[in-house]
């Protein structure tokens, strides 16, 4: 479906031309009788006036106004748009063509004459008192072609006015639908977790219904999202404890299982292992999604001492697989994000690190100065690489990169992926470096070096 604008500007067009072609044909209609009522008024006047003029003038003899034809040649007036004939008791005094004195005695009172093949409509005022006759002839078709011209010219006159309107009612259409436009850009331009409501003070009067009806649909979705954000939450908590309770119950049957169970029980704990990993990375999901980021900016993070205390948290699990993950970087290095999902990014991408890295293994975690307004932090480890294509997929939900064994789920890096794409971070798939295996680069904004204030300024002397 067309634009509003363009149907508009279409619409528009039409109805301009379907006033001007009737409004041009009455004005051609108008123009062409008033002119000819108001040229033989004129005409009929400046008969009179001369006249007038000539009825108090001598007998004198006849005047052209250039030579008169030679007797027996093939001279052919070319007549103007007017002719004047004055003549007083049947002698010619004055002819503004020169033609025989016979012809333009004998022009009638009044009516139409041919005059070397052109019509004239003639009119003729005489003074009885002496005599004096004064004809006016016009070419017949001259009033119909000079009120032709007029029309033309004012109906061009028209369509240009026409025109000029048409472009200001377009830029006044263009201008009075950028309220609609600027509407459509705010809700367009929404991320998809802001669901606060449009301002509908702000909104056009004709939009304010519309306003209104995404205003509700809006907080419709904001309770069902709330709704299922409460139950993965709700349930992950509801299952941590009664999955700590089992998995204590199973350790204490350790030592009096005999030795056929054994393989069962290692079992039995690699499932409550999986499942409490499972209900650790839904509280993740909840929690993220619980955060607003429209409404929260971001703020000043120190990496490098992030990054030391989820390595922390990490190392029991490390030291069960005999993983060594070693820190590489400077003393602070300060970068532009959300503390609480950045946590969460760095725990799932190092605890991914530390799950396919060899057992024994090693984890190198670099936190370095990349392209100008950038810092990175590296992930590498001496597991199995992925290529390109496995990359992409390892970033799905439930993708295990074909490993069956141990406690993962496949939701470490399908989260850390949705969180990077929610806060703008690049995640990148580099070559593999020095150990071999599987080299992620996350590339974060850096902080702008802190202002401070006058008093905490060091100046150097001397």
């Amino acid at each position: 479906m067309p634009s509003i604008r363009a149907r508009l500007q279409r619409r528009l067009a039409w109805l301009i031309a379907a006033v001007w072609a009737p409004a041009s044909l009455l004005i051609v209609a108008a123009v062409a009788l008033e002119y000819n009522e108001s040229f033989h008024s004129r005409t009929a006047h400046t008969a009179q006036l001369m006249l007038a003029f000539a009825s108090t003038q001598p007998a004198s003899p006849t005047v052209f106004p250039r030579s008169t034809p030679q007797q027996g040649s093939d001279f052919k007036v070319d007549l103007h748009d007017y002719l004047v004939v004055i003549s007083r008791n049947g002698q010619l005094l004055y002819a503004s063509e020169p033609l025989p004195a016979e012809q333009l005695l004998a022009l009638p009172v009044k009516g139409t004459a041919d005059i070397d093949g052109d019509s004239v409509t003639i009119n003729s005022f005489e003074d009885e008192r002496t005599g004096t006759r004064v004809v006016i002839g016009v070419d017949t078709y001259e009033p119909f072609f000079s009120s032709l011209q007029v029309a033309g010219l004012v109906a061009g006159y028209v369509l240009i006015s026409a025109a000029l309107v048409r472009f200001a009612m377009t830029i006044g259409i263009r201008s009075g639908l950028k309220p609609l436009g600027a509407f459509a850009d705010q809700v367009r331009d929404r991320s998809e977790e802001n669901l606060a409501p449009l301002d509908e003070a702000e909104a056009p009067s004709e939009l304010r219904g519309v306003a209104h009806a995404l205003n509700g649909l809006m907080a419709r979705l904001q309770l069902v999202l709330e709704r299922e954000r409460d139950f993965v939450s709700n349930a992950a908590h509801e299952l941590r404890t009664p999955l700590t309770a089992i998995r204590a119950q199973v350790e204490a049957l350790d030592g009096d299982l005999p030795e056929r169970i054994q393989p069962r029980f290692a079992n039995i704990l690699e499932a409550i292992s999986r499942a409490g990993r499972l209900v650790a990375q839904l509280l993740d999901v909840a929690r993220s999604q619980s955060i607003d980021l429209t409404r929260r900016p971001g703020s000043r993070i120190d990496l490098v001492e992030l990054v030391q205390s989820t390595i922390a948290e990490l190392v029991p699990s490390a030291n069960a697989r005999d993983v060594e993950v070693t820190l590489e970087s400077p003393r602070s290095a300060a970068v532009t994000g959300h503390r609480e999902l950045l946590a969460i990014v760095l725990r799932n991408l190092v605890e991914n690190a530390v799950k396919y890295a060899a057992s024994p293994g090693k984890v190198i975690v670099t936190v370095a100065r990349g392209q100008p307004a950038f810092t990175d932090l590296v992930v590498e480890d001496d597991g199995p690489s992925l290529s390109e294509e496995a990359f992409e997929r390892a970033f799905e939900r439930f993708q295990r990169l074909g490993r069956s064994d141990g406690d993962g789920v496949g939701l470490g890096l399908s989260i850390v992926a949705e969180l990077c794409r929610r806060m703008d971070v690049t995640v990148d798939r580099l070559e593999p470096g020095a150990l071999g295996g599987l080299h992620v680069r996350l590339r974060l904004p850096s902080a702008p070096p802190p202002v401070l204030p006058p008093d905490l300024r060091t100046s150097h002397y001397g």
